[in-house]
């Protein structure tokens, strides 16, 4: 063979490796994996990974221990539900039970208050019904008085209803309140008392700030 057929055949061989380029070998069954090469799916131990350690905090510290985690009525201060109709029937006799002395002096003075009024309104209605009905005559004086006396009747009539609602509303929230308090002392007692003073200073200790907390 000539030269330049050797040329010719051998670039023809060159071009059709590169159109056509060699297939990797498959196994006789399709879908087999046996003949491929095994893959690694080890975790490599070298990789540096990030962690945060979990430091426990003192947010506790302030709190008695529990004597009994497993039962935590033995340190309720009273039952819930019996706290709870303490307050259905006088409102703040339940927060007494929980020893809430400021709770229990707010809602029973609102109620007083609020059954005082209703009283007192309601007292003023039927005076001024009494006197609507009491005035005789069609002329234009005893008219208009009658008409004063009404809206003076409508008047005490709607304030006796507005403070009513006052007072039963304070009555249930005094209830729930009361019965969630109950449950809530189970809880563990905080150590420190429920009133302290605090000193802050400010600029540079240039001024200087009292805080009061009460806790109830």
């Amino acid at each position: 063979m000539s030269t330049a057929k050797r040329a010719i055949a051998l670039s023809a061989i060159v071009v059709a490796g590169l159109i056509f380029p060699a297939q990797p070998a498959l196994s006789a069954v399709e879908g087999d994996s046996s003949s491929l090469p095994p893959v690694d799916t080890t975790i490599s131990t070298s990789t540096e990974v990030d962690t945060v350690l979990y430091t426990p905090g003192h947010l506790l510290d302030s709190y008695s221990s529990v004597d009994n985690p497993q039962n935590f009525e033995e340190r309720l201060t009273q039952q819930p539900t019996v706290a709870l109709v303490k307050s259905m029937f006088i409102p703040g006799l339940g927060q007494i039970g929980n020893r809430k002395y400021f709770k229990a002096a707010l809602f029973l003075g609102f109620d007083a208050w609020f059954v005082s009024s209703a009283i007192k309104h309601r007292r003023d209605a039927r005076d001024f019904r009494d006197k609507f009905e009491s005035v005789d005559g069609d002329d234009a004086a005893s008219v208009a008085l009658r008409r004063e006396y009404y809206n003076q009747y409508q008047d005490s009539r709607d304030s006796r209803n507005k403070y009513t609602w006052f007072a039963v509303i304070t009555t249930f929230v005094s209830m729930f309140d009361a019965y969630a308090d109950a449950h809530l002392s189970g809880f563990p007692i905080k150590k420190d008392k429920n009133v302290r003073v605090s000193l802050q200073t400010l600029h540079k200790n240039e001024s200087v700030i009292a805080a009061l907390q009460i806790d109830f």
